[in-house]
């Protein structure tokens, strides 16, 4: 996934999921929403949302190497941009008359469901996205992610007036958004060596004849005061 489509492309494929895969627990696609929590009214008829709160650079691929492209020389195009998606994923109550504990349980069936589905797509690959520009040799990984109640409620203190409803966080990654274009270099067509000499210290020089490390340069027999 490599287009500046991306992130709506992951959005798309997970409330796609989510519509194709609720059942009976929701009556048409639009009970499914990609939307704030905010958005909906006591009157409506979303009973679940996936908003996207948070995006974030990856930090496992912050650093990686440009790229050659495939065809051209003098120029190297700059690594994609790897993204982690943050979604909350809420159930909203049924509208009614009915029981209030009838409602909740609903509400909560609706929640567990959906919670299923994500579990049993934690991959997702080019033939899952509605649609792609995910490279065949690419995949997504989403996961619950553990958010500090803290944080959660202060998502939804940025909503006025709406009640806490029921909800889980996912990660989504890593997302990947291609640069627009290449960048020039120079070839290389010439390459200069440059060479520093050292002063050793009196001290460090090796005698002429030495033999160190690397064999009886001096001759044995001399160093023991004649030859055989």
């Amino acid at each position: 996934m490599a287009r500046h489509t991306a992130i709506a492309e992951v959005g798309e494929t997970l409330v796609g999921l989510l519509r194709d895969q609720l059942g009976p627990l929701v009556s048409n696609d639009d009970e499914v929403a990609l939307a704030s929590p905010e958005s909906v009214d006591a009157g409506d008829e979303i009973r679940l949302t996936l908003y996207l709160y948070r995006v974030t650079e990856n930090g496992e691929l912050r650093n990686q190497r440009h790229e050659t492209p495939a065809n051209g020389h003098g120029s190297v195009r700059p690594a994609p941009l790897a993204l982690d998606l943050y979604y909350l994923l809420t159930a909203h109550p049924s509208v009614g008359t009915g029981d209030e504990t009838d409602r909740t349980r609903t509400q909560h069936l609706v929640l567990g469901r959906a919670v299923q589905v994500l579990a049993e797509n934690a991959v997702l690959r080019a033939t899952d996205l509605y649609p792609t520009s995910l490279a065949e040799d690419r995949e997504l990984h989403l996961s619950v992610y553990p958010e500090p109640m803290e944080e959660v409620t202060s998502i939804w203190n940025t909503f006025p007036d709406k009640p806490f409803e029921p909800s889980v966080a996912y990660v989504v990654g890593p997302v990947l958004v291609d640069a627009t274009g290449d960048e020039p270099v120079d070839r290389v067509e010439a390459v200069e060596r440059r060479y520093r000499s050292y002063d050793l210290a009196p001290g460090d020089a090796r005698p002429v004849g030495d033999a160190g490390a690397d064999g009886d340069a001096g001759g044995a027999g001399d160093a023991n005061g004649g030859g055989p």
